[in-house]
C-alpha cells in the first residue's frame, strides 16, 4: 500500500516543484506542488461510493478527467499512475502500480464563486458568464437512453424513501418528542404526495430530453473564474443516478 506521506518528498514528481502541500477530504488526497495538482481517491467504501480496489479507484479516477473536461479541458488534464516502492514511490514512473491520480492545473482557489461571494466580488456579469456556460454545456450534454430509469418518477422518489427509510429506523427509536415523530409522518405522506402529484410532469420532462449526464454537484465552491471564464469543476463522478438529472435540479441545487 502506497505511503501517502512519502508524497512529500519532491523527487516522487516527474517535474519541479515547490513546497508539496497536502488538503485532505473523506474521500481523497490532492497534493498541490506548483504548477500541477494531483487528486489521489482513498480506498474507502460508503455504500454511497465504493473506491476499495485499485481497479475502482482507476475507473473513477477515469470518469472524473472524462466527465470534467466537458466543462474544464484546460484544469483536468489525464490519470497517471503512481509507481515503485510505496515508501519511495514515483509518479509517472515505473514497477508496480501502487495508486492512480488525477492530474489537474493547479489554480488559486480564492477565484471560486463561493470565496469571490465572501469578498463581496461575485458580480451580477459573473452570473451572466456562469448562465451562459451552464446554457451551452446542458445543451450540449447526452440525453438519457430511452432504456434507462434515470428522471423516472419512481427514481426520483427513491432516495426520498431511502432517506425517510432511515429516520424510521434509525433514528425515531431515540426519539422521545410524539410532535417531532409526527412531523416527520407528515412530512413522509407531502413528499410520497408531491411525488404522486408531479408524475406525469417528471415523465414529461423524460420524454422531452431533459433528463442529462449533468454536473451532478453544481455550488459555488465548485465554480472558478479563471482566465476570465467561468468554469465548472468537480462532477461528481461516483454515482450515475446523481448525475442523470433534470437539468432543471440542477440550476435548483445551485
Amino acid at each position: 500500500m502506497l505511503d501517502i506521506n512519502a508524497l512529500h518528498d519532491s523527487r516522487a514528481w516527474p517535474h519541479p516543484t515547490g513546497p508539496v502541500t497536502l488538503c485532505e477530504t473523506h474521500i481523497s488526497w490532492v497534493f498541490l506542488t506548483g504548477d500541477y495538482a494531483y487528486k489521489i481517491k482513498k480506498p474507502v467504501d460508503f455504500g454511497f461510493l465504493d473506491f476499495s480496489t485499485l481497479d475502482k479507484r482507476k475507473h473513477f479516477c477515469d470518469e472524473e478527467v472524462r466527465l470534467n473536461r466537458r466543462l474544464a479541458p484546460e484544469i483536468y488534464l489525464d490519470v497517471v499512475p503512481i509507481c515503485g516502492d510505496p515508501h519511495s514511490p514515483r509518479v509517472g514512473g515505473e514497477g508496480p502500480v501502487l495508486e492512480f491520480a488525477v492530474r489537474m492545473r493547479q489554480f488559486d482557489p480564492d477565484m471560486s464563486f463561493d470565496r469571490m461571494l465572501l469578498r463581496g466580488e461575485l458580480h451580477a456579469a459573473h452570473m451572466r458568464l456562469a448562465a451562459e456556460t451552464l446554457a451551452g454545456f446542458h445543451a450540449d450534454i447526452a440525453v438519457a437512453p430511452d432504456n434507462s430509469d434515470f428522471g423516472a418518477p419512481q427514481q426520483v422518489c427513491r432516495p426520498v424513501i431511502e432517506n425517510f427509510d432511515t429516520l424510521h429506523q434509525e433514528i425515531e427509536p431515540l426519539l422521545d418528542d410524539a410532535e417531532l415523530k409526527a412531523h416527520i409522518a407528515e412530512l413522509e405522506a407531502w413528499s410520497l404526495n408531491a411525488n404522486r402529484t408531479l408524475a406525469e410532469t417528471l415523465r414529461q420532462r423524460r420524454e422531452q430530453g431533459f433528463i442529462r449526464e449533468c454536473h451532478g454537484d453544481l455550488h459555488l465552491r465548485n465554480i472558478l473564474y479563471w482566465q476570465q471564464a467561468v468554469i465548472p469543476f468537480d462532477c461528481l463522478e461516483f454515482d450515475p443516478q446523481l448525475r442523470w438529472i433534470d437539468v432543471m435540479s440542477e440550476l435548483a441545487f445551485l
